[in-house]
């Protein structure tokens, strides 16, 4: 337990940088990892809390959350992302879930549709789409990392920011 709140701040991290991302482009590359071309974007409701304590916290729910320059400004008053809905696609399979930072856990998990198939098709791509979206998420954790660990990082997180 003392492990998971040293570096609780890291979920926090993890989607504010999603969030970046998700304003850029949203497009990555997971070819080195095997699994191609992806998309992703935060969509419908973000959720941010205060880092001073003082217990505040606010969800922007917009059908257009990369474009809000309030998101932005928020986390500029010091408040970073508890938890956002995440939008993933790669070719034809789309997920939707929440992503949350304390417990840092994915829940709500819209799987893509499996059209009309027999019910242990269904449940074998069910599964593989699950697996698929694990293999995706560790990629996306593992990109970070790396990129959190280069020279430019937080000047490039100060300036997507304006700070």
């Amino acid at each position: 337990m003392k492990i998971d709140r040293e570096f609780a701040f890291l979920g926090q991290e993890f989607l504010l940088w999603l969030f970046r991302k998700s304003c850029e482009d949203g497009s990555f590359s997971l070819e080195d990892q095997g699994l191609g071309e992806i998309n992703l974007s935060v969509e419908e409701t973000i959720d941010l809390v205060s880092i001073k304590g003082d217990g505040y916290s606010e969800t922007i729910k917009s059908s257009e959350i990369s474009e809000l320059d309030s998101v932005r400004d928020s986390i500029r008053l010091g408040r970073l992302p508890a938890s956002a809905k995440i939008r993933i696609i790669k070719g034809s399979l789309e997920w939707f879930f929440q992503l949350k930072t304390n417990p840092f856990k994915i829940s709500s998990v819209k799987l893509p549709l499996t059209a009309e198939k027999e019910n242990d098709e269904i449940i074998s791509l069910r599964l593989n789409a699950l697996t698929k979206l694990d293999l995706i998420m560790k990629a996306l954790f593992n990109a970070y990392m790396i990129e959190k660990e280069e020279k430019g990082f937080v000047d490039s997180m100060k300036t997507f920011l304006g700070l």
